[in-house]
């Protein structure tokens, strides 16, 4: 408070508190500046330049980087703090990711993102603003559930979690699966693809591995300790599509030379490939061949084909042919739809 006098050591405190609030690289503070900002914050009494530049020291020795410029003609010499835990980049990369995660409610984002403005100066905060491109909740807290989740990780517990799944077009809710059986699951990793936050985990009722969505998690809880511990290899999740699983297969495919800078983003530059006649390119991949995958796969329509295996490649023939066949039919004459819902 203003009225109310600083201590020393209060003093001190608030002097680290407005390095980190008003100053940076470019943004430097002055003896005089910085008396003044303390004199906002309570009575000084006797304060010296003297005292301000012990204190100046005192930070510094704990660590505190704080950089005195050199001047010249007796002008009056600026600090500013030099480092801090997080550089300006990456708190822009934490503001971007917070902004394209789906799984963060609009409401969540701001604070995230206000809490984030604390690790900066007030000049640079400014500049730290999301952009909100993704599809969020208003409102809503991240699932609370991430807790139970990660500690079940570490501790090797079964977790039992109800599931949400179909989506009731009335009451705009995703409704439970299993007539809201309750689900026992190993838990392994959290990951997030796609804007979406998913656990991984071995489904005991079937011993096989399954990922669900951790916003679509409720009434979270531990169930048991694991029987035996699940593992799940960083090879399954790197050739997991859309986070669909599958059986492990090697894939020969042909992809058109202009579609191949996404081929590489997704399987990385070590991909085997040699170039064919013309613009095409074989690629030799192993991935989880899944509904996921041929999802992926026919966004790239003619430019992409499966060689082998040949069932493989059977099977995305019948899929494609499935797809032809609800265009090839007629549009469905239906009921004109009520505005007011």
């Amino acid at each position: 408070m203003p009225n109310e006098k600083l201590s020393n050591r209060d003093r001190l405190l608030a002097v680290r508190d407005i390095f980190e609030q008003y100053s940076d690289e470019e943004q430097t503070l002055t003896l005089e500046e910085l008396s003044t900002e303390l004199s906002k914050r309570g009575l000084i009494e006797k304060l010296s330049r003297k005292s301000l530049k012990e204190d100046i020291a005192a930070l510094a020795k704990s660590g505190f980087d704080i950089h005195a410029e050199e001047t010249k003609n007796g002008l009056a010499i600026p600090y500013h703090l030099v480092s801090r835990p997080f550089e300006y980049h990456h708190l822009r990369l934490l503001v971007d990711a917070i902004a394209s995660a789906k799984f963060i409610s609009e409401s969540e984002t701001e604070v995230l993102v206000r809490n984030i403005h604390t690790l900066t100066s007030k000049r640079l905060a400014k500049t730290l603003t999301p952009v909100i491109h993704t599809v969020k909740k208003p409102k809503g807290v991240i699932p609370f559930s991430i807790d139970t989740i990660q500690k079940a990780i570490i501790e090797q517990d079964i977790i039992s979690f109800q599931y949400q799944g179909k989506f009731n077009e009335r009451t705009r809710k995703f409704e439970l699966r299993r007539d809201g059986d309750y689900y026992l699951v190993t838990p392994a990793h959290l990951i997030v693809d796609n804007g979406n936050y998913y656990l991984i985990g071995r489904d005991e009722r079937v011993e096989e591995i399954r990922t669900y969505r951790v916003d679509r998690i409720v009434n979270c809880s531990v169930f048991e300790p694991a029987q035996t511990p699940v593992e799940v290899e960083a090879t399954y999740l790197s050739s997991m599509f859309n986070m669909y699983g599958g059986e492990q297969e090697q894939l020969t495919l042909k992809f058109h030379e202009s579609v191949m800078p996404t081929v590489v983003d997704r399987f990385g530059t070590d991909i085997r490939c040699r170039r064919l006649e013309g613009d095409w390119f074989e690629v030799k991949v192993g991935a989880l061949f899944s509904q996921g995958f041929m999802m992926w796969l026919i966004q790239f329509a003619e430019q992409a084909e499966i060689l082998e295996p040949a069932f493989c490649r059977e099977a995305f023939k019948n899929k494609v042919l499935e797809l032809a066949k609800v265009y090839q039919a007629g549009v469905p004459v239906s009921p004109q739809m009520n505005e007011s819902v």
